[in-house]
C-alpha cells in the first residue's frame, strides 16, 4: 500500500502545481491588463501635456514674431 500512497501524493502534487500555474496565469493576465491601462492613461496624459506646451510655445512664438 505504500507504493499506492506515493503515487497518490505525486498525483496530488502534480494537480496542485497545475492548478497553481493556472491561478498564477490568471493573476498575471489581470495584472497585464491593468498595467496596459495605466500605460495608456500615462501616454494620453503625456500627449495632452505635450500638446498644451506646443500650443503655448506656438502662440508665444507667433505673438513675438507679430511684435517684431
Amino acid at each position: 500500500m505504500v507504493g499506492g500512497c506515493v503515487l497518490d501524493w505525486q498525483a496530488l502534487i502534480i494537480a496542485a502545481r497545475t492548478v497553481g500555474r493556472l491561478a498564477y496565469q490568471k493573476a498575471i493576465e489581470e495584472l497585464d491588463t491593468e498595467l496596459t491601462k495605466v500605460i495608456e492613461d500615462f501616454d494620453r496624459a503625456v500627449n495632452v501635456e505635450a500638446l498644451r506646451r506646443t500650443k503655448e510655445t506656438g502662440e508665444h512664438a507667433l505673438s513675438q514674431s507679430l511684435k517684431s
